[in-house]
């Protein structure tokens, strides 16, 4: 069915408007959930807030690090949660954590032009605009995936190469260097993405800029917790004095932890991560099988409007399926 014949006839635009106000109403139904679901969680922070005595927004840009020795304060520091900003802002800092060097704007610049091509593709030379829709969630669910999995990756090989770093920088402040001639070391003998952020903090140090504001900017940029830790560390010490070979051996212990304790949190979600991918690419799959090999098997789809229901409310419910199974697989530690 061509655009003409959409505004050409009246029972056309009768489903059209019909079709719009389902997605309306399912849209509406998502916004309320979502909306329950935020001053739910504002609830229980703010009962939390005020349980524990603390004061301010339950979530802040800045936390407080206290480091204690002996029973009693050494000293306290303040890292960056990174939890604010818009949705381009996240994104942003998303395409920075993969390590893609393309702008985000250009990145969805090309997407939008692949989301439009196969739509208009779909519309005009298969007169199906359902199954361009289904290419664009398609395309988008595959995007977030690749996105995710480069995250995951670059993260992965950040957690070894600081295990890495602080063993080498543990032994050059034995050695008798100084720590920026430790952090030199660094850059010099780990690659990237953990020498690129030593390089960074050993040329703003020459450059005027302090180092504890340096180790608070790469610590932002870098997106790593392990990251946060160390910079937070390093901060306390050389504000309270003390060993910071010892320190950094400290460091480097708990960070080999914590990579004992992801693994494990992995292994535990691995078989519902993998029950949610499967149960929603298997749909999708066959939807799109059938859609090349039976066109007109599918066509009741697309020409009724109790077809066009039915798919709505099958993205709807994976879509809400595949959240669900999401925040069931997340384990908080």
């Amino acid at each position: 069915m061509t655009m003409s014949e959409y505004f050409s006839s009246p029972e056309q635009l009768r489903t059209l408007f019909m079709q719009v106000a389902m997605f309306g109403i399912v849209a509406a139904f998502w916004f309320a959930a979502l909306v329950f679901w935020y001053l739910q969680r504002s609830r229980r922070a703010q009962q939390l807030h005020a349980r524990l005595h603390l004061s301010g927004r339950p979530e802040q840009e800045q936390r407080v690090l206290r480091l204690w020795q002996d029973g009693r304060l050494a000293g306290e520091t303040t890292v960056s949660t990174n939890g604010e900003g818009g949705f381009l802002d996240r994104l942003d800092r998303l395409r920075e954590a993969a390590g893609w060097q393309t702008p985000i704007l250009q990145i969805l610049l090309v997407l939008a032009a692949i989301n439009g091509t196969l739509f208009l593709a779909s519309w005009f030379l298969l007169s199906n605009w359902m199954l361009g829709a289904s290419l664009i969630a398609i395309t988008a669910i595959v995007f977030k995936g690749y996105l995710g999995h480069c995250v995951h990756k670059r993260a992965a090989i950040f957690e070894r190469q600081l295990i890495d770093s602080l063993d080498l920088s543990a032994r050059s402040l034995r050695a008798g260097h100084p720590l920026t001639g430790a952090f030199q070391l660094i850059s010099e003998e780990i690659p990237a993405p953990v020498g690129e952020v030593f390089r960074e903090v050993v040329d703003q140090e020459s450059l005027g800029v302090g180092l504890q504001d340096a180790l608070h900017r790469a610590a932002d940029r870098s997106h790593s917790p392990d990251m946060r830790i160390f910079a937070a560390s390093v901060i306390i010490q050389l504000r309270s004095g003390g060993n910071l070979a010892e320190m950094m051996e400290r460091v480097a212990e708990v960070v080999r932890e914590r990579m004992r304790l992801s693994r494990r949190a992995r292994v535990l979600t691995a078989e519902a991560q993998l029950s949610k991918w499967v149960l929603l690419a298997l749909p999708i799959g066959l939807f799109a099988f059938l859609n090349v090999a039976n066109s007109s098997y599918m066509q009741p789809f697309y020409t009724h409007s109790v077809g066009r229901f039915m798919l709505i409310g099958a993205g709807a419910g994976m879509m809400l399926g595949g959240w669900v199974m999401g925040r069931m697989a997340v384990l908080k530690y």
